[in-house]
């Protein structure tokens, strides 16, 4: 199971997961992702690093988590963004470092 709390991300390791992304501009009109967009979701341990744990293409406005991308990873606190680069080169963070919780499942 997951949920989302405030940009905070809250998933069982171990678990599926499909997030879909609502993007809008300053003025709060809806963004629609143009032919040569790139929209990447990225977790890592913390902001520090460079070393890269997850890392999904969310041009379609979906991001999907499977269970191979966090079964071998420890329970606890992660930190994920959400970076648009446009066709044109313009980029921008639209979902600035948030927490990405593991939280515990019970095993067999």
């Amino acid at each position: 199971m997951f949920r989302i709390f405030k940009n905070k991300i809250f998933l069982t390791r171990g678990d599926s997961a499909i997030f879909t992304l609502s993007i809008t501009d300053n003025d709060g009109n809806e963004y629609t992702p143009q032919d040569g967009d790139e929209i990447t979701f990225t977790v890592k341990a913390n902001t520090e690093t460079r070393d890269i744990l997850i890392q999904k293409d969310a041009s379609s406005g979906k991001i999907e988590i499977q269970p191979e991308d966090t079964e071998n990873l420890e329970y606890g606190s992660y930190v994920y963004d959400v970076q648009l680069k446009k066709a044109d080169g313009y980029v921008d963070t639209i979902i600035t470092p948030h927490e990405f919780k593991l939280e515990a499942e019970v095993t067999f």
